[in-house]
This record gives structure tokens, sequence and C-alpha cells, in this order.
């Protein structure tokens, strides 16, 4: 028996791409990366301390300030809208999760708040919507710090003037 090679028809790659010879992502990526997340960490640590001492509103202004900083970094828009959500959901889920393993009373009292709301008697569906509130209170916010802080010079497109 003989074996016959075939040729790729066109179109189709010449070889297949060997799996595991990606290249290291560069320092520049891991960078973003890294101020991404302490900048997760560091809002969410911001809202659970304003939480502990009944600050509801603190993921709102965790977002204005997430929407000036990201006003006056490169290409970081997508990036401030996350950061602010992370910051938020983990900022209010994480006391919530930590009473739970304290033993209060977390999951009875959000089913009894899901059920006078009309909603279904379901813990997670109270859960999942405080946690909307803070997503919500914190895009509102970037939203707010993006548009109250003018844009710098540098970033700013250029108006064309017209001559008619």
């Amino acid at each position: 028996m003989s074996t016959t090679e075939t040729q790729p028809g066109p179109g189709a790659p010449a070889e297949p791409e060997q799996r595991g010879s990606a290249a290291p992502p560069a320092p520049a990526v891991r960078r973003r990366a890294l101020r991404g997340a302490v900048a997760i960490l560091g809002g969410a640590t911001l809202v659970w301390l304003g939480t502990l001492a009944a600050l509801w509103f603190l993921p709102l202004l965790a977002g204005a300030v997430t929407g000036v900083v990201s006003r006056f970094t490169a290409g970081a828009r997508p990036r401030g809208y996350l950061v602010a959500s992370c910051a938020a959901a983990l900022g209010w889920a994480l006391p919530l999760g930590v009473q739970a393993l304290g033993g209060a009373p977390v999951g009875e009292v959000a089913r009894t708040t899901a059920a006078l709301a009309g909603l279904p008697p379901l813990a997670a569906v109270a859960f999942g919507l405080t946690l909307l509130v803070a997503v919500v209170q914190a895009l509102a916010g970037v939203w707010f710090g993006r548009t109250v802080v003018p844009r710098s010079q540098s970033r700013a497109t250029p108006v064309r003037a017209t001559t008619v």
C-alpha cells in the first residue's frame, strides 16, 4: 500500500496551526490587565466599606471617579464601564456573601423582599436585582464622570472648517 499526500485546495491553510505555540502577552497587555484588576479591587473595596457604613450610593460615586479617570487615559472608555460595573457588583455581593456565611438570614430576607415586590419569592431574584441596581448606579456614574469632564486637547478630534 502506498500513501498519497493531498495538497490543500485553494483557500485552505497549508498546514494546521500548532497549539500551545502562542506567544506570551506583551508587557503592555499585562500592565493594562493588572491596572484593571487593581482598579476593580480598589473600587470593590471602596463600595464594600461604604456598604458597611450604609452609604448605598457609593457605586454611583465610584463610577463617577472611574469615568473621570477613564477620560484622561488613552483607550480606556470600554474598560471604564467594565471596571465600574465589576467593582459595584463585587462591592455589594461580597458583604452579602460574608453575612450569609456568618449566619445572617440573607436568603430569607431576600425571599420576603421579592415576594413583597410582587416578584417570584426566590432569593436569587432579589439578589440579582440588588446587584443590578449597583451596576446601573455605577454605569450612570461613569457616564456622568465622562460627561462633566471636558475632553483633553490631545485626544480631541479637530473640527474642520468649511467655506461656502
